[in-house]
């Protein structure tokens, strides 16, 4: 399947984001080195989608995107240079609010992006045992036992380890949606 048919038929489990990134790092031109639109274009292309990716997204992103396309589009000495730049003009037209919603919101609707799902502790299933706190490198939760633990988002690193540490099923991966959850820790409810 060529790039351009992979971007016109993504599902909603798929961010666009994403994909053009994996597309970008497999194309050819990475490697060949005979034209400089090919081979800047494609380095400069992996740049701007990774920091995409990884919440470092600039305004500027999805024009420069655009701008690089129509110069790869024209300028490539290859058919491969060619066709991603095409799949760039592409995936920007189609999917322009998936884009700005990665570079404004800081969101992947897709929940694709590791770096913009969170973590949460479900108030209604949290005992306070304290094993998500055990296992957090970075001191991210807040608690003590029987109250509810809390995850202090700005310290997370997205490591994932309270969620494989708790027994309770009370650590979960959010995307855009985020659970309700308390701001501070409070005490347990009693079962």
């Amino acid at each position: 399947m060529s790039t351009l048919e992979k971007i016109k038929s993504l599902k909603n489990t798929e961010c666009i984001v994403d994909v053009l990134l994996k597309e970008v790092l497999a194309n050819e031109c990475r490697t060949c080195g005979k034209c400089v639109f090919g081979y800047e274009g494609i380095t400069q292309l992996e740049l701007i989608l990774g920091d995409i990716t990884v919440k470092k997204g600039k305004s500027t992103d999805l024009e420069l995107l655009r701008e690089l396309g129509e110069m790869m589009a024209g300028q490539s000495l290859c058919e491969k240079g060619e066709e991603i730049a095409q799949a760039v003009l592409e995936a920007v037209e189609l999917y322009q609010s998936d884009f700005e919603d990665h570079i404004g919101k800081k969101g992947c609707r897709a929940g694709v992006c590791k770096k913009f799902m969170t973590y949460h502790i479900l108030a209604e299933k949290c005992v306070g045992c304290g094993d998500c706190m055990d296992a957090c490198d970075e001191d991210a939760i807040l608690g003590k036992a029987r109250f509810v633990h809390v995850i202090a988002q700005d310290e997370c690193t997205q490591c994932g380890a309270c969620m494989d540490a708790c027994d309770e099923d009370a650590v979960v991966q959010a995307g855009a949606v985020k659970p309700r959850c308390p701001r501070k820790p409070v005490p347990c409810k009693k079962r």
